[in-house]
């Protein structure tokens, strides 16, 4: 079946019908009525960023593990599996995260942003699992605290 293009008029009206029938069906469930149909994907709100500039919803994580190790170079990288590279990018975007070009399926965050991206994960449904480096607990890092390493006290 080959049907026409649809007109820009068409399709905006499309998108306006979906969306009422959205808000209808979500002031139903809301004064008690039947359930919504749909649960939203995430209970987290994606942020917009230029890596999401659409500000679309990270998915449900499919491998919730999540890596994160201190680097030498005052960042932290974050590791997953290649499935969830959509999802990092979505949450971790606007932070600055960039994917680590030497080591493939990592994503690389400035320490100083770390505590948010951090929260996000944690709210998207992410497990962290953090490493230490060099005896210091990645949580309590920070370069105004000597940094990634420890000094022995004068005794």
């Amino acid at each position: 079946m080959d049907e026409a293009p649809k007109s820009r008029e068409e399709i905006l009206a499309a998108i306006k019908a979906k969306a009422d029938a959205i808000r209808a069906q979500r002031a139903v469930a809301a004064k008690g009525g039947a359930p919504a149909a749909e649960a939203p994907a995430a209970v987290f709100e994606t942020p917009v960023s230029s890596l999401n500039a659409a500000g679309r919803p990270a998915g449900k994580p499919q491998s919730a593990k999540v890596t994160a190790a201190g680097s030498i170079t005052q960042g932290v990288e974050i590791r997953a599996e290649r499935s969830e590279d959509e999802n990092l990018k979505k949450l971790l975007g606007g932070l600055g995260a960039y994917p680590n070009p030497v080591r493939s399926g990592a994503w690389q965050v400035d320490y100083r942003y770390y505590a948010e991206a951090r929260r996000r994960l944690e709210q998207a449904g992410y497990e962290i699992d953090e490493s230490y480096f060099l005896d210091r607990a990645l949580r309590e890092w920070s370069p105004e605290a000597r940094g990634w390493t420890k000094t022995a006290s004068p005794q």
